[in-house]
């Protein structure tokens, strides 16, 4: 996918919402056990059963990317053994919840390492070739459908909401994070398609956020998000639809700029419920939902060049 070449003139849409929450966990005294952790399908009380696993027997994994498979199956069997607890008679809703989030919050490093890894063009004194670049992207995709599925299990069972206006929702959660010069750049991913702003119909759909913050300056960070839009959404129709089962989509990456409050003071946003935004289109991706890779590699070139 040509991103640059499908870069357009920024064009302001009507618009969208943003609401950041951080998550706190115990420490996750069990990443110690990472590299004790079988292979997937080694045995059968670790035997893997998802469609979305990357154990397939046709797939040869790089020998140099063997370690990191194996703390990726480690994921992927913690995530199994979180959804096996739904089966009990009495689940705790409080103690899930929390449980997902201490969850979430250990597998950021390993979301942290694929990312920064596969964008580096050397790593632990081997060349990181376009095939490993592949495998640790894929990597990263495998184990995000996991959470994403994990969650959406949770939310159908009741034990969490995923609607964002919550204080303790699960709308999206965390999948990496790597530098661009000046730039930090952190990705979201969210669980279903989310409408853009809140309480209000715009025909958006939230996938994925980027928070970009720009090193050495305070209080200046910028938002992107990957959007999908229903092209045959109207204005009067319900604005909680996910629109999933809707007609003809747009999938593009656009800019989050800041309508109500007007200030960053932070007496204004205490009275402010939701606040308020405008979607800056800024690259088309066609009417295919990318990987998360192919969207951050889009966002990516986007920044290099805005930034030169």
């Amino acid at each position: 996918m040509d991103c640059q070449a499908q870069t357009i003139e920024q064009e302001p849409l009507e618009s969208g919402e943003y609401c950041t929450k951080e998550v706190h966990a115990e420490p996750f005294s069990f990443l110690t056990d990472v590299t004790l952790a079988p292979l997937c399908g080694t045995g059968a009380e670790n035997s893997c059963t998802c469609d979305t696993c990357c154990c397939q027997e046709e797939r040869v994994i790089d020998p140099d990317l063997q370690a990191v498979n194996m703390q990726l199956h480690f994921f992927i069997n913690k995530a199994d053994n979180i959804q096996k607890t739904l089966s009990e008679l009495a689940v705790d809703r409080e103690a899930y919840a929390a449980s997902m989030q201490s969850f979430l919050f250990t597998c950021q490093p390993f979301f942290n390492h694929l990312e920064q890894t596969a964008r580096s063009p050397l790593s632990d004194n081997f060349l990181l070739s376009e095939s490993k670049r592949s495998q640790l992207f894929d990597f990263s995709q495998t184990l995000c459908n996991k959470l994403e599925n994990l969650l959406l299990t949770c939310a159908g069972n009741n034990l969490l909401s995923l609607d964002e206006t919550e204080p303790d929702g699960l709308s999206h959660f965390y999948i990496g994070q790597c530098g661009l010069g000046p730039l930090r750049v952190t990705f979201f991913r969210y669980c279903q398609l989310t409408p853009y702003l809140a309480e209000v119909n715009t025909g958006l759909f939230k996938r994925m956020r980027w928070n970009v913050d720009q090193l050495g300056e305070m209080d200046n960070t910028e938002y992107y998000f990957l959007c999908c839009e229903d092209v045959n959404t109207l204005p009067e129709e319900d604005s909680s639809s996910s629109s999933q089962d809707s007609g003809a989509k747009m999938w593009s990456i656009g800019q989050w700029i800041q309508v109500s409050p007007e200030t960053d003071n932070i007496n204004d946003w205490i009275i402010c419920s939701i606040p308020q935004g405008t979607y800056l289109k800024r690259v088309i991706l066609g009417s295919e939902e990318p990987t998360c890779s192919i969207a951050t590699d889009c966002l990516l070139q986007l920044l290099m060049l805005d930034h030169k």
